[in-house]
């Protein structure tokens, strides 16, 4: 039997501006069981809720910005517990956290909101960038503050293998020095000599990674973020599902 991949719905925002269930609709076509969501289109969860028992998407994964989680807490879990999510990611955080002081400021908030997250039944993960891995000039990295100054039971991370490399660490490495601490893959691919391709096609050691990852019951999320993306998600989804 295949085995489970899902699609970050962000990879097909452009082709989603027009039509967003004519493209959800289309997600089992190209390859794939489930998705993670960075948008909600403005549909209520009922709506969610009838187009993925329509299409038999499972929601594994909601991107919601740290503040919007703070303000609305209440609110951001009754509507992803309507629609059967229990994933809640924080996909960046402000210019203005991205200081040593700030990432510090941000691992006690996203403790906080960690401990709140498993206590209702959720889990609380971080999507990774590259400026993560940038150095201060004190020698300290976000990456590794995060790491140290989170607590391992309420927060997880979403490793996104693009932004890795961009940030100058060698994917595999990194997951494998940090398995632990992973909750989900951002399956994006990276090349070295600058080209967007599809997860296969570029320098990531996905053979390594993924049935890592598999092992230990992460979702695997397809991503891709330059031209022709419904091409390049599928052809990521036949080279990965198999892996």
């Amino acid at each position: 039997m295949p085995h489970s991949l899902a699609l970050q719905l962000h990879s097909l925002r452009h082709e989603a501006a027009t039509d967003p269930e004519g493209i959800v609709r289309r997600v089992p076509s190209l390859g794939f069981d489930a998705v993670e969501i960075a948008n909600t289109y403005g549909w209520s969860a009922e709506k969610w809720k009838d187009i993925l028992a329509e299409t038999k998407l499972r929601m594994i994964g909601a991107h919601v910005p740290l503040e919007t989680l703070e303000k609305g807490w209440d609110v951001q879990l009754k509507f992803y517990r309507a629609v059967g999510n229990t994933r809640l990611v924080v996909p960046s955080l402000p210019k203005e956290l991205q200081t040593s002081e700030g990432f510090s400021d941000a691992a006690r908030r996203l403790n906080t909101l960690g401990e709140r997250a498993k206590s209702a039944g959720f889990a609380l993960l971080y999507h990774n960038h590259a400026y993560e891995f940038l150095p201060f000039t004190d020698g300290h990295r976000g990456m590794d503050i995060l790491l140290l100054e989170t607590a391992p039971q309420f927060l997880s991370f979403e490793v996104d293998t693009y932004w890795v490399e961009k940030g100058g660490r060698n994917s595999r490495e990194f997951i494998q020095q940090n398995l632990s601490r992973v909750g989900a893959l951002h399956a994006k691919e990276f090349s070295r000599d600058g080209r967007d391709v599809p997860a296969g096609q570029g320098d990531v050691d996905w053979k390594v990674i993924v049935p890592l990852l598999r092992g230990r019951g992460c979702p695997i999320i397809v991503e891709y973020e330059a031209e022709n993306p419904v091409e390049a998600v599928a052809a990521s989804a036949r080279y990965l599902r198999d892996l």
